[in-house]
């Protein structure tokens, strides 16, 4: 019996015919996507080593103002929005809050004569979502700042990675894109001293609201060195 008599006859060859077909129709196609998926793993990963990171972050301000005349214990609320800094095209990776103030305190006459000034305390809390801070201080200017990526990876050598992994660690996301909302308040501190009372109404606070982003950055296979053998 011919073979065209058996595919035509026989159910166990027309199942090894079809099969055969089928094979021959998927391995190429197999194989072609296996490489493209290779040649994309690699230039987005590349080779596994020894890789230094560096770069600089860069600052654009969102907003600013001036709190006028606060008060002992008063609070003041802040907003801003990405959208006023430019910034769509960049990697946002954390935010700043910069405040500035001079404490006003004065008065008290004579019997206040040699009693030092008591700074007061300002306190910023705030940003955007679930990434908050907090700082208390009576320095100024005082900052505040938050980043969404490990703010230690610059300048840092990394073992057995790839540039690819190192990637995923610098990339903000779209974490700091949106609504930044913050609260400014004061607290009053007044130099003492029996029989001495100063004056302190509280204070005006300048502020300014800053994201941070991770334009340029380099990372670079640290080329293993051979040590040479003395004779």
């Amino acid at each position: 019996m011919s073979l065209i008599e058996d595919i035509k006859t026989d159910q166990r060859t027309q199942m090894l015919v079809a099969g055969m077909v089928v094979f021959a129709l998927a391995f190429p196609a197999y194989f072609y996507y296996a490489a493209g998926q290779a040649d994309s793993d690699f230039s987005v990963s590349g080779p596994v080593g020894t890789y230094e990171l560096n770069g600089t972050y860069s600052y654009h301000e969102i907003g600013s103002g001036t709190a006028q005349d606060m008060a002992d214990q008063s609070s003041v609320e802040l907003a801003a929005n990405s959208d006023a800094g430019d910034v769509d095209d960049l990697n946002i990776v954390g935010f700043r809050v910069t405040t500035t103030h001079t404490d006003d305190e004065g008065g008290g006459g004579p019997s206040c004569t040699g009693v030092a000034n008591e700074d007061d305390e300002i306190t910023v809390a705030g940003g955007i979502g679930e990434n908050s801070t907090l700082v208390s201080g009576t320095e100024s200017p005082m900052e505040t700042t938050l980043f969404f990526i490990p703010t230690e990876l610059l300048g840092t050598t990394f073992d057995e990675t790839t540039p690819g992994e190192i990637e995923q660690l610098l990339d903000g996301g779209t974490i700091g894109f949106g609504e930044y909302s913050f609260e400014i308040s004061v607290s009053v501190n007044k130099g003492e001293r029996l029989g001495c009372n100063k004056q302190d109404d509280g204070e005006t606070v300048d502020w300014k609201i800053e994201l941070i982003s991770l334009d340029d950055y380099t990372i670079e296979m640290v080329e293993e060195e051979e040590e040479e053998s003395e004779e």
